[in-house]
């Protein structure tokens, strides 16, 4: 359905504008990306087909992190990274919401060193198609075209400043974690998993859970949306002010709005995973009234519930009855 917005030099499609930003990332083409985004807040990673090589910059040295198939990575705020994305992949990004003073930037090094080429920064709303518009800027520069630094003192009338300053310092100082591989992480934690979600990680904005097996768990209130991802197995994900629900199957994704009073159903052998971001400013969130449905979606499709009580997912032409 969406294949032809997977295309590079980025591979996105933003599924989710919110206060979490969702991303699918991939498609039939490998990306193409040699830039190396900043921004201030956390990026979480997960790859649902294929692996990748997420490309960083950590304590002022190149790193080569490989996020394979099945694997979440959880990348800390103002850490230059660079995606790449083999053919016939496909992985999740959820970015925050920019916050009053964030800005982001792209930049690309000269070949082989750390040493910047070339960097803008921009106010970012729809990832994917802001990128692209910096790549293209990049691309027709002297420095885009040269590989190389203008010279200095050299008149090239075209009035760019070839690097733009940052809004806040990098970190310089932060060892990353290695990627995660949620089937070995639930094996390691399989008595604490009994009594419901645990923390599969916890970073500066995002908090991710993991649920598995049978349960049933109590009222559930996030004060920030959250992102429910079924990676295998059923579920049924009901609002607890009234009669809605909707039923989850194999990689199905679920967004409530926040403070919405849920509760859910876990069948045997599903795993579930969710992710939160707790200090989320309470002023933008859209409180909920009783009976008033959440919003959800299931893979790139916004599906909202109706007033008659019926589930729409149009793009996958499927229809979830709820009583």
């Amino acid at each position: 359905e969406h294949e032809k917005d997977l295309k590079p030099p980025i591979c996105n499609k933003l599924l989710s504008a919110g206060q979490l930003k969702i991303m699918f990332v991939g498609g039939k083409e490998a990306n193409d990306r040699g830039d190396y985004h900043i921004e201030d807040g956390e990026e979480f990673f997960y790859m649902m087909k294929g692996d990748m090589c997420l490309k960083v910059l950590e304590k002022g040295k190149h790193r080569d992190i490989i996020i394979k198939e099945g694997h979440t990575f959880l990348l800390p705020p103002r850490i230059p990274h660079s995606p790449q994305r083999p053919a016939n992949s496909l992985g999740l990004v959820i970015e925050r919401e920019r916050q009053p003073g964030d800005m982001d930037a792209l930049q690309w090094f000269v070949k082989g060193t750390t040493d910047v080429l070339w960097r803008q920064t921009f106010l970012c709303s729809d990832l994917g198609k802001d990128l692209v518009k910096v790549v293209k800027n990049f691309k027709a520069s002297y420095e885009g075209k040269t590989g190389k630094k203008r010279p200095k003192g050299g008149n090239l009338n075209d009035d760019v400043k070839p690097i733009m300053p940052l809004s806040r310092p990098l970190d310089c100082k932060n060892t990353l974690a290695d990627p995660l591989a949620i089937d070995g992480w639930v094996k390691s934690n399989e008595e604490s998993l009994k009594k419901g979600f645990v923390d599969l990680c916890r970073g500066k904005d995002f908090q991710i859970q993991v649920a598995c097996g049978s349960l049933k768990t109590e009222p559930i209130t996030h004060s920030s949306e959250a992102f429910y991802y079924l990676v295998r197995g059923k579920a049924e994900l009901k609002e607890s002010s009234s009669s809605f629900k909707v039923s989850m199957a194999d990689s199905s994704i679920v967004v409530i709005a926040p403070r919405t009073k849920h509760f859910l159903l876990l069948g045997e052998n599903t795993l579930l995973m969710t992710l939160t971001w707790p200090n989320a400013p309470q002023e933008d969130c859209n409180v909920m009234t009783p009976g008033e449905a959440p919003r959800l979606e299931r893979e790139s499709v916004y599906a909202n519930f109706e007033e008659n009580g019926e589930l729409k997912l149009d793009d996958f032409g499927e229809r979830t009855d709820v009583s």
